[in-house]
């Protein structure tokens, strides 16, 4: 059983739930919240709006009835002063008034109103609605007379509309509205027109407007509803807005999370690599000392071959060390370049002298270096472009089947020289060619080659430093390969003076 992959498991299940009990789960109910808060907002205005609509209402009711006391009080007016001149026939059409009959008590009633049910007068004006469902009439008797009047409810609307501009300047208007027929039967897209139009406030009236209803509208645009549209497309946005930054947010936590935890991971491959390659040399060291301190070797041919062996461990030793510290100064950003100017044939020279001095090289490698002879130089840290380029020769003599061709080339692009380590190696997958740089990181097919070749394992350092020593310089590196033909690295580095 493997500790290791059930502690990342768990590390990274400890995050998403993590993640979700602190971002997701808040998140859901404070959208949650504000949409409540949204809804009871739209509801708080809609009934304030209401409530504005209703004090209106009533004083355009006030003003109404006042107006039919007033056209009554000149109508009784009118058929008094009639009756005091004891006329038969008595004209009381005015404002307000759409037709009136004025007779004698002892007279009877003209055939106009025979249609009409006239219920018993008194002093007072008596209300009633007539059979033809038309507007309201009243009667009276007064000094040996009767009257019968028919309100004219367009002198009321005019009122209403004088009182909607002067007072509420337009904002709102009133109709009166008596008992509609009944109507055609409407269609479901009439039903939610109707519906979705602009609100209304109406209050039924008392005699003699009984059958009547008082409504008023929003002169202008709704405000209420204008309201509800604005936020009905403002909070599916917002909350789109919000669930989106959410999601973006988890999966980029998640995928960030992920990365340190390979990268965790590969720290700890690190660790125990460089701990059984430094055991490795360390073993080899003390068994050779031994050795030599028993003085049991007499030969000394033996001694020197011993003595051979011990410095190759010492410099092996040496190198793991040197590169994990190197790689620690440039991770702290504590590396300092001295610049100078150099030449791409002694870069290249100084390399492949140093993989020599490793022992590296042996007779079945081939390499051959190709340099312009007018090839500007170069305005880099010497010391490390060659560590740089080392680390490429290594990969290339470990990973290369034998026998092996590298070939050590260098050209200009613009203000850039471009030193090339190229191999007939197997070349790099698609899949791994963009996370070969990373620290730690060892592609399989390098893993397999090497194993196949006998080679040891490396840290999985030697291209991350040569890309950090290259971008140290403002430089890049350029990775071309392919499959079964081998790989080529060419770094791109400020030209010299």
């Amino acid at each position: 059983m493997s500790v290791r992959g059930i502690g990342d498991g768990y590390a990274f299940q400890r995050l998403l739930w993590l993640l979700v009990g602190t971002v997701i789960v808040p998140t859901i109910l404070l959208a949650l919240y504000g949409v409540m808060a949204i809804r009871n907002q739209n509801a708080a205005i809609v009934q304030q709006v209401q409530e504005q609509q209703e004090v209106r209402l009533q004083h355009a009711t006030r003003v109404l009835f006042q107006e039919i006391q007033d056209i009554d009080a000149k109508t009784r007016a009118g058929a008094v002063a009639c009756a005091s001149h004891s006329r038969d026939a008595c004209d009381l059409d005015r404002s307000g008034v759409a037709a009136s009959w004025f007779w004698r008590t002892e007279e009877g009633p003209p055939e106009t109103l025979a249609p009409f049910d006239i219920p018993i007068t008194s002093a007072d004006t008596v209300w009633f609605s007539p059979n033809d469902g038309g507007e309201p009439m009243g009667t009276f008797s007064v000094q040996g007379a009767q009257v019968v009047w028919r309100l004219d409810t367009e002198a009321l609307r005019r009122r209403l509309a004088k009182v909607a501009t002067d007072r509420y300047d337009g904002q709102v208007v009133f109709s009166l509205e008596g008992s509609a027929p009944p109507g055609p039967i409407l269609s479901v897209d009439e039903m939610i027109a109707r519906w979705q139009g602009p609100s209304f406030v109406d209050v039924p009236l008392e005699r003699p407007l009984d059958r009547w209803r008082l409504v008023a509208r929003h002169g202008a645009a709704d405000p209420a509803q204008e309201l509800v549209g604005r936020t009905m497309w403002m909070l599916p946005a917002g909350l789109f807005v919000l669930v989106t930054l959410v999601v973006v947010g988890t999966v980029v936590t998640l995928s960030s999370a992920a990365r340190e935890i390979r990268l965790s991971r590969l720290q700890t491959d690190f660790v125990s690599s460089v701990s059984h390659e430094l055991r490795t040399p360390l073993t080899s060291i003390r068994m050779f000392v031994e050795t030599l301190q028993s003085g049991r070797l007499e030969d000394p041919e033996r001694v020197e071959e011993c003595l051979n062996l011990l410095s190759h461990e010492t410099e092996r030793l040496s190198r793991m060390i040197e590169r994990v510290l190197g790689w620690a100064r440039m991770e702290a950003g504590r590396r300092v370049y001295e610049i100078e100017d150099v030449s791409a044939k002694e870069l290249m020279e100084d390399a492949v002298r140093a993989l020599r001095s490793q022992r590296l090289l042996d007779d079945d490698v081939d390499i051959r270096m190709e340099i312009p002879k007018d090839l500007p130089t170069l305005r880099v840290d010497r010391d490390a472009i060659v560590e740089a380029l080392l680390n490429l020769l290594q990969n290339a003599v470990k990973y290369t089947p034998s026998p092996h061709k590298i070939e050590l080339s260098a050209g200009r692009r613009g203000s850039r020289i471009g030193l090339s380590v190229g191999d007939n190696g197997p070349g790099i997958a698609s899949a791994d060619q963009s996370r070969i740089f990373e620290k730690f990181y060892q592609a399989d097919t390098l893993l397999s080659s090497a194993t196949q070749m006998g080679a040891e394992r490396g840290s999985g350092l030697g291209l991350s430093i040569v890309r950090a020593v290259t971008k140290g310089h403002g430089g890049r590196v350029e990775l071309h390969t392919v499959l079964g033909e081998g790989s080529r690295f060419t770094l791109w580095l400020p030209m010299g003076s």
